[in-house]
């Protein structure tokens, strides 16, 4: 009795520190082995009495945090675009041929606007057909431009829709501080307007099949045609419209965007190898290059 009761008070005094003693946790709880049925089983923790004490559990891998494209430093694309959009500016409203605000201009416009189709016999085919391309080719670069558009220094969308009544006199300022984007681009990063509508293999064939149909529209295919004296007609539009001038330099400037904006589009869609000819293709052939480009482009991977 005597050896049991040291055993007791050395245990009440020594026991905390004993190397068998169940280890404090963090919750005032203690981690330690009892005996079920002569089986040894962890009490209040997942330690068994049996367990390795030096074996150690993996750390967990670095969470991926996605972080936002943020723009960077100026080059000389938006040099040339700054440089195209001041040149235009201050084209069309102080050297272009005609005069500003005519009546005449006044009038074309108003004609244009109270008869879209078919074309008034008074208006020449060829002007026809540069004014029908406005219906296409703002479109087209807000598909190109839009899935881009995330990390700009300036929000892409205001812009985008501007061109639809401005042209590139609402785009320069935009593409004179945008970033060309290098990386890959998933499905997932695209806003709902790229996601939904431009991604769409649809969107591509529409705009195709409307510019497609402008040479139609136009009366450019009709029997008879004389493509010699319509051109001499147009460069008589030309030299003496304001609105016609402007409006041709426009739309010429707005298509050779068109073919960059494809070439930068290729390579985030793994077409890096193609990227120059279809340049090349879509400036040679303007309006309906890049919609066929927009129709026939591989979809980003989710």
């Amino acid at each position: 009795m005597k050896s049991v009761s040291s055993f007791v008070v050395l245990v009440a005094v020594f026991g905390g520190a004993h190397g068998f003693a169940p280890a404090k946790l963090a919750s005032g709880g203690t981690r330690g082995v009892a005996l079920d049925g002569g089986r040894a089983t962890s009490v209040g923790g997942a330690l068994s009495a049996w367990s390795n004490p030096f074996s150690r559990e993996p750390e967990p891998g670095p969470v991926p945090v996605e972080v936002d494209p943020v723009p960077g430093p100026l080059d000389a694309k938006n040099a040339i675009a700054a440089a195209v959009w001041i040149g235009l500016v201050t084209w069309a409203f102080n050297f272009a041929p005609g005069s500003l605000g005519s009546d005449a201009d006044a009038a074309l416009v108003q004609r244009l606007i109270s008869q879209p189709v078919p074309r008034p016999e008074e208006i020449n085919e060829l002007w026809f057909a540069v004014w029908n391309s406005f219906a296409v080719v703002p479109a087209v670069l807000a598909a190109l431009a839009a899935p881009t558009g995330r990390g700009q220094r300036l929000p892409a969308s205001p812009f985008l829709w501007g061109s639809a009544a401005f042209g590139y006199f609402s785009l320069g300022p935009y593409f004179a501080t945008r970033t060309v984007r290098v990386g890959p681009l998933r499905r997932s990063d695209l806003g709902w307007a790229s996601r939904n509508v431009f991604e769409s293999r649809a969107f591509g064939i529409v705009v195709a099949a409307i510019a497609l149909s402008i040479p139609v529209t136009s009366d450019l295919l009709v029997p008879g045609f004389d493509f010699g004296a319509k051109a001499a007609e147009y460069a008589d539009m030309f030299a003496s419209s304001r609105f016609v001038s402007v409006a041709s330099a426009d739309i010429a400037i707005m298509s050779a965007l068109a073919s960059v904006l494809v070439s930068e589009d290729c390579k985030l869609r793994g077409w890096e190898d193609r990227s120059t000819a279809l340049l090349a293709g879509t400036l040679l052939l303007p309006v309906l290059g890049p919609c066929l480009y927009l129709a026939a482009r591989p979809s980003l991977e989710e």
